[in-house]
C-alpha cells in the first residue's frame, strides 16, 4: 500500500544502508529540488560522499548506484531492487519518489505496485543498474506475449 505522498517540491532525506559482501553501512542520503526541475542527490557515509544529478530521483540515484557499484557496494533501497522501475509518468509527475514493482507477465496496477524509492530493500532483491535494466527490457516483453 502507498503511504502518503511526500511533499514533492521540497529537500528531503533518510538514513539507508548500503551493503557490501556481509557487511551493512548506515549512510545519510540527501536529495534536492531545483529550479530548474532537475533533482541532485548525495550519498554520504564510512567511504566518503558521492553526488547523482538527473531530470528525477530514479536517475540520480542511478548515477549513486554506478559509483558505488565500482566499489562493491549496493544502496539498499527499493529503487536499487533488480524488479523496480520509475514509469515515464511517475517520473513525469512527481519525479520519480515512488517507482513500480514489477511481475513478468504481469502489467502494472497503479497503486498497488508502487514503492516508495528510498524504501529499505533486503540484500538479496539488489542489483546492478545493468542487471535492472535487463529486468526491465525483459517484463517488457513479457507483458507484450502476455
Amino acid at each position: 500500500m502507498v503511504d502518503a505522498m511526500p511533499d514533492l517540491f521540497e529537500d528531503g532525506q533518510c538514513e539507508v544502508s548500503v551493503v557490501r559482501a556481509d557487511e551493512r553501512e548506515r549512510c545519510m542520503l540527501t536529495w534536492r529540488f531545483h529550479k530548474d526541475r532537475s533533482y541532485s542527490i548525495t550519498l554520504s557515509g564510512p567511504f566518503g560522499t558521492l553526488e547523482g544529478a538527473g531530470d528525477d530521483l530514479f536517475e540520480a540515484l542511478n548515477v549513486i548506484r554506478g559509483s558505488l557499484e565500482g566499489q562493491g557496494r549496493y544502496i539498499a533501497v527499493q529503487g536499487a531492487r533488480r524488479n523496480t522501475w520509475a514509469s515515464g509518468m511517475l517520473r513525469d509527475m512527481i519525479g520519480a519518489h515512488q517507482i513500480y514493482v514489477l511481475e513478468p507477465g504481469r502489467d502494472i496496477n497503479t497503486r498497488k505496485d508502487r514503492v516508495d524509492i528510498f524504501a529499505e530493500a533486503q540484500p538479496d532483491q539488489l542489483a546492478t543498474v545493468e542487471e535492472q535494466r535487463r529486468y526491465y527490457r525483459g517484463w517488457q516483453e513479457s507483458v507484450r506475449r502476455g
